[in-house]
């Protein structure tokens, strides 16, 4: 069954379109996050929050360089023997070069900052990410390999697109594995909780959402889709189905958000107004003798959650004055 037909200049106008649009959500979430840094109480991770700026930066940058390539296709290239679509399918041009570095350094910087959250989440089990760290530098190995291909004079060769696949394959790979593992990890904590005694509905519904951001299920999604396109694609862009590179102009976006995402979900207690999704009283056990209780949230074994993003430790066999089960955020 042939695949149909959808040119790369139509895929780089929609590309460039829906990019713009995630960069809009990633400046809003951006300047939330920057906020909540400044003006939450406790110590400040540096070191996450540089990370974070640094992700938001290039991610403009390439924006920038997205709707610059269409610029120079449509307009001072369009008469040219191939015209916009022959400029396009170029992954040799400077502009591009440039395009797709930076698209691989922020692919790090997000596989990154998804494993050090892995690794947080896990107490900091260095077994339990040995095999994602790895993964993340053979991302960068094949992913810089990749680019360095196209400052050969022929850059459509079977083993640029060797390189290429190798590294959308193992970012794939690295984002579903820790995917899996903090979803677990999560979802066990969320266990430990109980069925229906302890927590109300609604923070369980909080607990859902919490598991599905901290989890980075949609940067995951958003690879697979990116890989099958890829494998799908054209290797020299001039026809077939293009539609690769809608999603692959977005991805740095996509990158940047989720990581930033949780940094704000963090600093800002889950909900706008602090800890109240945590701190609801609920009933512990069912039927009669049941008592009310609230739980306590605690910093004792990591007062920044800043640095180790979020982390549940429900310890039900210590208790404080109230007779509460202490939640750490650590």
């Amino acid at each position: 069954m042939a695949l149909p037909n959808f040119p790369i200049d139509e895929a780089y106008l929609v590309g460039g379109w829906l990019a713009s649009a995630l960069w809009g959500i990633f400046t809003v979430v951006f300047i939330f996050c920057m906020l909540s840094v400044i003006t939450r109480s406790g110590g400040r991770n540096y070191v996450t929050t540089s990370a974070i700026i640094v992700m938001y930066s290039l991610a403009t940058v390439h924006i920038c360089l997205v709707l610059v390539r269409p610029i120079q296709a449509f307009i001072y290239h369009v008469n040219d023997q191939g015209g916009a679509i022959s400029y396009l399918a170029n992954i040799g041009l400077p502009l591009n070069r440039s395009k797709d570095m930076i698209y691989i350094t922020l692919i790090i910087l997000g596989d990154s900052i998804l494993v050090w959250r892995c690794f947080m989440v896990w107490g900091r089990n260095y077994y339990v990410v040995a095999l994602p760290s790895t993964m993340v530098i053979a991302t960068a190995i094949t992913g810089y390999g990749a680019v360095g291909r196209y400052f050969l004079p022929n850059p459509y060769t079977p083993t640029s697109v060797a390189w290429a696949t190798g590294m959308l394959a193992v970012s794939m790979t690295t984002n579903i594995i820790v995917t899996a593992l903090t979803a677990g990890k999560i979802w066990m904590l969320m266990r430990s909780l109980g069925d229906t005694s302890f927590v109300s509905s609604q923070v369980k519904y909080r607990y859902l959402i919490l598991l599905i951001v901290e989890s980075g299920i949609f940067v995951a999604v958003a690879k697979i889709i990116e890989f099958i396109l890829f494998v799908l694609s054209p290797d020299n862009g001039l026809e077939g189905l293009n539609a690769l590179y809608i999603i692959m102009e977005s991805m740095p976006q996509i990158m940047g958000i989720a990581p930033t995402f949780i940094v704000l979900v963090v600093n800002r207690g889950l909900t706008s107004s602090g800890t109240e999704a945590y701190t609801s009283k609920t009933a512990y056990g069912s039927g009669a003798g049941t008592t009310a209780i609230t739980p306590t949230i605690c910093n004792d074994l990591w007062p920044d959650p800043d640095t180790a993003f979020i982390d549940m430790q429900i310890d039900t066999k210590l208790y404080n004055n109230n007779n509460s089960p202490r939640i750490y955020l650590i």
